[in-house]
């Protein structure tokens, strides 16, 4: 019996999905991106929303918040699509 036809492989496909999703540092590409500099050297050297607020950039900030937090959603809201409902 193949691996991918057993029941847990559809668990541990969206396992990492929402792992890769977890893993895109959006305050990282962001400050970079805007040309804010390197967040790793700024402040704290936290990548999080706190730390790019510390940049100067509200914009950048609410930016990196909501994609944050959005990550979370978009791995459920995926979850729940592909397995649909139940």
């Amino acid at each position: 019996m193949p691996l991918i036809e057993t029941a847990a492989a559809p668990l541990l496909l969206w396992a990492v999905i929402g792992y890769l999703l977890g893993s895109i540092p959006f305050g990282l590409v962001l400050t970079k991106a805007m040309g804010l500099g390197n967040l790793r050297e700024i402040g704290s050297g936290n990548i999080g929303t706190t730390n790019v607020l510390r940049t100067g950039s509200k914009a950048a900030a609410a930016a990196t918040l909501i994609l944050d937090g959005g990550k979370g959603a978009a791995a459920v809201l995926l979850a729940r699509f592909l397995a649909g409902e139940d």
